[in-house]
């Protein structure tokens, strides 16, 4: 596993669309947008996010990826206005407004805690699923969070994945019904 750098954007981005392709969640979150690529956008956006607040890691062999992120913001910036105001314009506001209230939910379950580590997304191309993949991905920030009693949190509307993350010591603390789907919001132990 290595952190990936702005050269691997790319790569990142390739395997979040390939991950995330068929996922209910985002696939309600984006459904009013117009934009043809609005899936593009949105893995955009969230790779430039997550590498200006967190940390993105790539398996060794370019198959999966994980975004961290923590409790720490990022600075307001013409870029962070920029990349916002861009965002909007290209994806329409329902969306967004879709967007911020689910963020904001999920968001308000940890960030009462002064610090905290979030799985942002993880993604495994198909041809690496089953592998171990994801638990290289997880396992040394988990182990860090661990040692350093500092509560992890993600959400899926995976259900198969909620098996693979309760192996990993998480926990559902609430899930939401979202139309045809569910989101299972998780966590490790936090006492």
């Amino acid at each position: 596993m290595k952190r990936a750098t702005l050269a691997d954007v790319d790569l990142i981005k390739n395997i979040l669309l390939v991950s995330f392709k068929n996922d209910p969640h985002v696939h309600f979150l984006l459904e009013e947008s117009k934009n043809a690529r609005k899936l593009n956008i949105l893995m955009d956006y969230v790779v430039d996010q997550t590498f200006r607040q967190g940390e993105i890691y790539l398996g060794d062999d370019n198959n999966g990826v994980a975004l961290w992120d923590f409790e720490r913001n990022e600075k307001l910036s013409l870029h962070y206005i920029w990349r916002n105001l861009d965002f909007l314009i290209r994806i329409g506001i329902k969306p967004v407004i879709r967007i911020v209230k689910s963020e904001a939910h999920v968001h308000n379950n940890f960030r009462k805690y002064r610090r905290y580590c979030h799985l942002y997304m993880i993604g495994v191309l198909p041809e690496a699923q089953g592998k171990g993949l994801a638990s290289t991905l997880m396992n040394p920030m988990l182990q860090t969070m661990k040692e350093n009693s500092i509560p992890v949190f993600l959400e899926t509307a995976n259900l198969r994945n909620v098996g693979i993350y309760k192996k990993k010591g998480f926990k559902i603390f609430e899930t939401l019904t979202v139309r045809d789907h569910n989101l299972f919001l998780m966590s490790t132990d936090c006492d």
